[in-house]
């Protein structure tokens, strides 16, 4: 049975409806990273999966060991890819950073558990190749923007142990402009490509989860927009109270910016490279 449609959620959660202009944005990423990817050195349409949508894109730098950054794109795990943001890479690889751009399958031809399943894959992947790209696995930064943010707070909550980390093998998180309790989308259009029920959306919501690890020596970033719905201010309140504790975490609020504009804000103005204090494995 569908869930009716609640206006109050579907104003606070419908971020194109929000910035009339955000087609220009997005144009605009798309243009900017087929640019970069034109003049850089990159390892383009890595496979770390079975199925067409499981690449990724690398942009090393000239270190042979350096810091490696992820980046998880949003587009409500039913739009974008990896191509549209091909031009952070060029913020990252000027910071000395390898720059790593994720794709993933999308709904509704994969269910958001699978999609779950397959970030947690292409962190595995990374790992396991590093050293192939010049990466340094004792320095990983990962930057997540919107339906990304989710994905990486469910890299928080994934038990670590079964792979050998006695920590999570990251330093320091970004969460942008994050959905961690995916409850309220039952509710939304946005749904009709999720398939939610109240059901599901609970068990795919990090705020809800377990944690299986705590560090005071991993960075949790949580950055939400000034111009951003209250939900969306209220998504990153929660978690950095329900985390905040078990992390080094911060919630900030960045003026100026929407949920569109936030990325450049952040790379531009925000984003500072690693290396941090390292989490002890």
């Amino acid at each position: 049975m569908k869930s009716e449609i609640d206006p109050y959620l579907e104003q606070q959660y419908n971020n194109r409806l929000a910035v009339p202009d955000f087609a220009d944005y997005i144009a605009d990423w798309f243009l900017r990273s087929a640019n970069y990817r034109g003049k850089s050195k990159s390892y383009l349409d890595q496979s770390y999966g079975e199925s067409e949508r499981e690449i990724l894109d690398i942009f090393p730098t000239q270190s042979a060991s350096a810091p490696i950054h992820i980046f998880l794109h949003g587009g409500y795990w039913q739009a974008l890819s990896k191509d549209w943001f091909s031009f952070i890479a060029e913020h990252i690889n000027q910071k000395g950073e390898c720059a790593i751009i994720v794709s993933y399958g999308l709904c509704p031809f994969v269910t958001v558990s699978e999609i779950i399943f397959q970030i947690q894959k292409a962190t595995r992947w990374i790992l396991s190749n590093a050293s192939a790209f010049g990466g340094d696995t004792s320095q990983v930064q990962i930057t997540g923007h919107s339906a990304g943010a989710h994905l990486l707070a469910k890299l928080v909550t994934t038990d670590w142990t079964q792979d050998g980390f006695l920590q999570p093998p990251f330093q320091r998180l970004n969460g942008l402009s994050g959905l961690y309790d995916l409850q309220p989308l039952v509710a939304t259009s946005i749904n009709q490509a999720l398939q939610l029920t109240s059901q599901t959306s609970q068990q795919v919501s990090p705020l809800l989860d377990n944690l299986h690890h705590r560090s005071n020596l991993i960075e949790l970033n949580l950055l939400v927009g000034d111009d951003e719905s209250d939900e969306y201010k209220k998504q990153s309140a929660q978690l950095i109270t329900a985390w905040g504790s078990e992390f080094k975490g911060k919630n900030e609020t960045i003026k100026g910016a929407h949920h569109f504009s936030i990325l450049d804000q952040f790379y531009t103005d925000i984003y500072q490279p690693l290396p941090v204090l390292r989490a002890k494995r």
